[in-house]
């Protein structure tokens, strides 16, 4: 990917499909930071991983994660800046919304955990308690942060600039590949 700038417009080519885009990139996690712990040969063996879900299954425990997407607003455009984020969630919610996942009712609340670091922040944010709202038709459910101190939730409440949503694009396009 790469970001360039003229004439106050924005836009970026994408690695991904490869058209150049006018708005804001998502800043997409492709897989959760414990898919990415492992080692080639336990990816392989006690991994299984898709677009939107991840399983785990460790000797002690298996883990579940799902894609969702989290938004903060830009106080001073008029677009957003998204994030997809893959969430830590139990066995029951993990496969009652992958049963439901193409034909999910809008507003079922699940709980989960973020299970990204997001580099802008000093704190970590593994672990950080959410709530998943579906979406209908197969859309990603967005991610609603509880309430904490967190960096990551007060920019979530009170939104952040566009300057500083192009420096954390900027920021992730150059650290991509």
């Amino acid at each position: 990917m790469f970001w360039k700038k003229s004439k106050n417009r924005k836009s970026f080519k994408c690695s991904k499909c490869g058209e150049v885009h006018d708005q804001l990139p998502a800043l997409a996690f492709l897989t959760p930071d414990y898919y990415g712990y492992l080692n080639d040969e336990d990816k392989k063996n006690i991994a299984e991983i898709s677009d939107d879900f991840c399983v785990i299954k460790h000797p002690e425990q298996t883990d579940r994660f799902i894609r969702t997407t989290m938004t903060l607003q830009i106080i001073d455009a008029c677009e957003d800046l998204d994030y997809g984020i893959w969430v830590s969630v139990s066995e029951k919610t993990f496969d009652e919304y992958k049963t439901d996942f193409k034909n999910n009712i809008e507003g079922k609340t699940y709980f989960g955990r973020i299970c990204n670091e997001i580099p802008e922040y000093r704190e970590s944010t593994l672990g950080l308690h959410v709530n998943v709202v579906t979406k209908s038709n197969g859309i990603r459910p967005e991610i609603i942060p509880h309430e904490s101190g967190h960096e990551l939730i007060k920019d979530w409440e009170k939104g952040i600039t566009i300057s500083e949503a192009e420096r954390r694009v900027q920021n992730m396009m150059n650290n991509v590949g």
